[in-house]
C-alpha cells in the first residue's frame, strides 16, 4: 500500500441527527440534500474535457485559505508508534471522531492497529487514545486502512484487513459500543476490499463505499472500485463492483465518490508524476456500472483525493497541489458554485512549512476525508513534521466557500 470511489431522477434526504450532549449539537448532513438536481454524471460528461475547470488552477502561493477556517492537532504523534496514516473522520453523537492506522516505526512492518480519539468541543480537545482494531494474537494480521460511519444511532467501522503488505483479505466491519466504550467486530463484509471512502446512503437505500480491490488473494488491491450493501443490512456480504478492469499497473488507486440520486462521479489517483491525471469514472445506475472519462482536465498529486456535495448544492475535491515544491505540502479544496458542476474556485486547506526556518507547519499534508456538519465542512489529514507524523483537523465554514 503506498503512503498510504436509467437516468430518472430521484430525490433523497439522508439526514442522522447527533445527540444532545452539551452545548450546540451537530446535525450531519448526507451526500444528498432535499434539494440536489440529477444528471450530475451527464453534466460532467458534457463539460469534459473543461471539467473541473476551463483554465489550469492558480499556483500554492497564490492561493488564500477560506474565511475563518480552524486547525486543530488531533494525534500529536506516539513514539511507540511512529508512523501515522490515512485518517478518517465521522460526527457521532455530537463528537468528532478521528481515527487512523499506526505502525512502530514503518508502513505496514510489524504491526498495524487502528486507533482513534473523540472531541466533544470542536476539535480543542481530545480524549485518550481507543483501539479500533488489532492483532492481539499476534497473528500477523495488519489492520490498513478505517472509514466511519454513523447510521441509526450506532458509530460503525470499516477496516481493510491484510494478511501482509499489500495483501487485502477483507474489509471487516467493527462496532463501537458507546455504553462499554470499546469496539468488537461484527462480519467480514467485502472480499479484498480496501476501503478509500465514508459509505454514502444512496436514493435507492443502500450505502455505497469506494475503495481499491484486486482479481485473487493475495494480490495487491490494483484495482479501483466500490461495495455497495444490502440496504441497511449492513453485516451482510457488501457487493464489490470493479470501476475499470484491467488496470494500468503501478498504481495505488484509492477512490473517492460525489453520490447525487443514481448518478456517481469516480476520482481515482495516478501514480504517474509526468501527466498528474487522476483517473475520471461515472456511473448512471447505482455504481453497478461504471464509464470512463478518459479526458478532463483535473491534475492532482499521486495521493489520495476525497470528494463530495455540500448541503448547499456545492460539489468538492480535496487533493495536493501538483504545482507545489514540496511534495504533497499543500492541500486544496476546488468548489464549484451552487447548481454548477465546474469547480470555479480553490483554496487552500493546509499549507507546507518546507523551506520557512522556525515554521511550525507540517511538511506535508496529505490523505484527507471529510465531512459536513451543521454549516463546517471537518477535514482530517495526515501529516509530518520532520520525522514526527501525525494527524490534524481543518474546520471549514461552508459559507466561506461560496
Amino acid at each position: 500500500m503506498a503512503p498510504t470511489s436509467s437516468c430518472r431522477p430521484i430525490l433523497f434526504t439522508a439526514i442522522a441527527l447527533a445527540w444532545v450532549l452539551t452545548g450546540s449539537p451537530l446535525v450531519v448532513r448526507a451526500e444528498q440534500p432535499q434539494h440536489a438536481a440529477p444528471g450530475l454524471a451527464d453534466r460532467v460528461e458534457s463539460l469534459a474535457p473543461a471539467w473541473p475547470a476551463e483554465r489550469p488552477y492558480a499556483p500554492p502561493e497564490e492561493l488564500s485559505f477560506p474565511a475563518g477556517i480552524e486547525h486543530h492537532l488531533v494525534e500529536p504523534g506516539d513514539p511507540d508508534y511512529r508512523f501515522l496514516h490515512d485518517p478518517a473522520v465521522v460526527i457521532h453523537r455530537g463528537e468528532i471522531v478521528a481515527g487512523w492506522y499506526n505502525c512502530p516505526e514503518r508502513e505496514i512492518v510489524g504491526e498495524s492497529l487502528i486507533r482513534c480519539r473523540r472531541s466533544s468541543d470542536g476539535g480543542k480537545t481530545w480524549s485518550d487514545l481507543e483501539v479500533v482494531a488489532a492483532d492481539h494474537e499476534n497473528s500477523g494480521v495488519h489492520y490498513v486502512p478505517v472509514q466511519f460511519l454513523s447510521s441509526e444511532g450506532r458509530l460503525h467501522a470499516f477496516v481493510g484487513k491484510m494478511t501482509s503488505h499489500d495483501a487485502i483479505k477483507q474489509c471487516v466491519l467493527y462496532h463501537r459500543d458507546d455504553q462499554a466504550g470499546h469496539w468488537r467486530p461484527l462480519a467480514e463484509v467485502a472480499e479484498r476490499f480496501l476501503p478509500n471512502f465514508a459509505p454514502v446512503k444512496m436514493a435507492d437505500g443502500n450505502f455505497i463505499m469506494a475503495g481499491r480491490t484486486s482479481s485473487h488473494w493475495p494480490s495487491k488491491p490494483l484495482i479501483p472500485a466500490v461495495a455497495i450493501s444490502r440496504g441497511n443490512r449492513l453485516a451482510e456480504p457488501w457487493k464489490v463492483v470493479t470501476l475499470d478492469e484491467p488496470f494500468p499497473n503501478g498504481q495505488c488507486p484509492e477512490t473517492t465518490l460525489i453520490v447525487e440520486g443514481p448518478q456517481i462521479v469516480a476520482v481515482t489517483r495516478n501514480n504517474n508524476r509526468r501527466t498528474q491525471k487522476p483517473f475520471l469514472y461515472t456511473s448512471r445506475d447505482f455504481g453497478k456500472t461504471w464509464n470512463e472519462v478518459p479526458e478532463h482536465s483535473l491534475r492532482a498529486l499521486d495521493s489520495k483525493l476525497y470528494s463530495g456535495r455540500l448541503s448547499t448544492g456545492q460539489y468538492y475535491v480535496i487533493f495536493n497541489h501538483p504545482l507545489e515544491k514540496a511534495y504533497r505540502g499543500t492541500l486544496v479544496i476546488a468548489v464549484s458554485r451552487p447548481g454548477e458542476v465546474a469547480l470555479r474556485n480553490i483554496w487552500k486547506v493546509q499549507e507546507s512549512g518546507a523551506g520557512r526556518r522556525g515554521s511550525k507547519l507540517p511538511f506535508m499534508s496529505h490523505y484527507p476525508c471529510a465531512i459536513e456538519a451543521e454549516g463546517k465542512l471537518y477535514v482530517v489529514y495526515s501529516t509530518r513534521h520532520v520525522m514526527t507524523k501525525t494527524c490534524e483537523l481543518a474546520i471549514i465554514p461552508v459559507s466561506s466557500l461560496r
